[in-house]
């Protein structure tokens, strides 16, 4: 599973956890959050109900692992879906992370 940089907070992320930008918009209420709407969100940023009310499993985070906060728009997806650190190319996303939550999230 592919890891990536959540657009709201700059955490890092599990494909399996998070919430894919390409998720149709229109399954959620976006009421209050509406600059995350089509981005590549975490579990703690995505939108808390779907579009007729019902909750989401976003709003909190997942807790499968810590969650680490990273500079915002450092780091991307490369080839075999890891966290590459974009001006050096570095897989070790750790090294990098905040030491504390500093990113809007």
């Amino acid at each position: 599973m592919s890891l990536y940089q959540c657009e709201h907070c700059g955490c890092c992320e599990n494909t399996a956890l998070g919430m894919q930008p390409r998720t149709p918009a229109k399954w959620f209420d976006w009421t209050g959050i509406e600059d995350r709407e089509g981005k590549h969100l975490c579990s703690a940023c995505g939108p808390t109900r779907y579009s007729q009310g019902t909750p989401t499993e976003y709003g909190k985070w997942h807790g499968q692992f810590d969650r680490v906060f990273l500079p915002m728009g450092k780091f991307k997806t490369n080839r075999v879906g890891n966290l590459e650190h974009i001006e050096t190319g570095t897989e070790d996303f750790r090294s990098f992370a905040l030491a504390k939550e500093t990113n809007n999230g």
